[in-house]
């Protein structure tokens, strides 16, 4: 079988513990049971965070007043940030 990596950017909001707040996040995003749940023909083999744990795969972004979802721009991995 052959299977691709596929890397995405999840830009998401949280203000006081980042951390604990993406981690509730991505566990009611991408659960264990996804596969089952998308299908029989899903593509979806399996996930996971790209850094050591939860804390290394985030990087805070500033987002301009008009950033619009969908419309703007999508922020860049900040320079200097190690993933």
């Amino acid at each position: 079988m052959k299977a691709y990596l596929v890397a995405v950017n999840l830009l998401v909001q949280a203000h006081h513990r980042p951390e604990s707040a993406i981690a509730d996040a991505l566990n009611g995003i991408l659960t264990p049971d996804m596969r089952k749940h998308a299908g029989s023909n899903s593509a979806l083999l399996d996930w996971a965070i790209a850094g050591d744990d939860i804390a290394s795969s985030i990087a805070a972004v500033s987002l301009p007043d008009d950033y619009m979802p969908d419309e703007s721009a999508f922020p860049l991995w900040p320079m200097g940030v190690v993933r």
